[in-house]
């Protein structure tokens, strides 16, 4: 089972060149790119001349000897003013197409869910098959897939977590079978499964989902209760519960963190050996994974 993680803070600190070259030494097997930037149309990415700059970024990782596996599509907070922005899906439309460009397998597109979504789930369901449904032939023709993941919200007014799109595991399996799309597949954030007040766990999702929704991973730990990014073993999910279900399943995408915000606190010095604790973390729970493994179909 091959590693990745996301690239964001390390290729922002350290430009793409040593960025994606520090990835590839500490033992990751690919990247995930973060596309944040584009929610400015000031970005060179939003720009004339944007293809050209994303085929240098793809060369700089071909150059490290690294792939791009999976990239994240912009948003931006407050989310009401961005979904409703005129930007949004030519913004969208060209993340697809840099995706392609980078030769990424997924492109993991948040779903429309700024409105309050308790007691409006299926007005939420219509809009979000229509905003997929908008994406999906420009996936195609960029011959990338497009990520589904879970979300979450906050109430408003006691501040603690509720769900959203996709947060409860029937609704991810609607979701994705409606959409019934060999370019929509299922990303699983592993740490928003768990700070939802429900019974089913992450290990539940993954087999849930199964075999053929789940293409992609979002990687991280928490203590239930906030979505902390941590490293796994930093908070309480259980990781040999996920990896068992992983490999029972036969999950054949990556193992993808997303999680650096530690990285910040280390010197330029540190960084290597704190991505190769990471990528050594990765590859312990990827060979989990290999040990449960049950090849699909079996």
């Amino acid at each position: 089972m091959k590693i990745s993680t996301n690239g964001r803070y390390i290729l922002a600190r350290f430009g793409y060149e040593k960025g994606f070259a520090l990835l590839k030494e500490a033992g990751f097997d690919a990247v995930d790119v973060g596309l944040d930037e584009m929610t400015s149309m000031d970005s060179v990415l939003n720009q004339p001349g944007y293809e050209k700059k994303a085929q240098e970024i793809r060369a700089a990782a071909d150059a490290a000897g690294i792939p791009i596996n999976q990239t994240h599509a912009p948003f931006k907070y407050p989310l009401d003013i961005w979904e409703k922005s005129e930007n949004l899906y030519p913004i969208l439309n060209r993340t697809l197409e840099i995706s392609g460009i980078f030769g990424a397998e997924v492109a993991v597109v948040h779903p429309y869910h700024h409105p309050v979504f308790l007691g409006h789930e299926d007005e939420m369901f219509e809009k979000n098959m229509e905003y997929y449904g908008k994406l999906i032939p420009v996936a195609a023709s960029a011959n990338v897939k497009i990520g589904v993941e879970n979300m979450f919200q906050t109430d408003a007014r006691r501040k603690y977590i509720i769900d959203d799109t996709c947060s409860r595991l029937y609704d991810f399996i609607r979701y994705v079978d409606t959409l019934n799309s060999p370019w929509a597949v299922a990303c699983l954030d592993i740490g928003h499964v768990a700070v939802i007040q429900q019974k089913d766990e992450p290990w539940d999702f993954v087999r849930g989902l199964g075999h053929d929704r789940l293409k992609a991973l979002h990687v991280h730990d928490n203590d239930y209760r906030n979505d902390q990014h941590k490293l796994p073993y930093e908070g309480i999910i259980n990781w040999n519960e996920v990896t068992k279900a992983l490999g029972e399943i036969d999950y054949q995408g990556y193992f993808t963190y997303e999680t650096n915000g530690h990285l910040t606190a280390y010197g330029d010095e540190f960084i290597p050996t704190a991505l190769k604790y990471m990528a050594d973390l990765a590859k312990h729970l990827a060979d989990k994974v290999e040990r449960a493994r049950i090849p699909y179909g079996k």
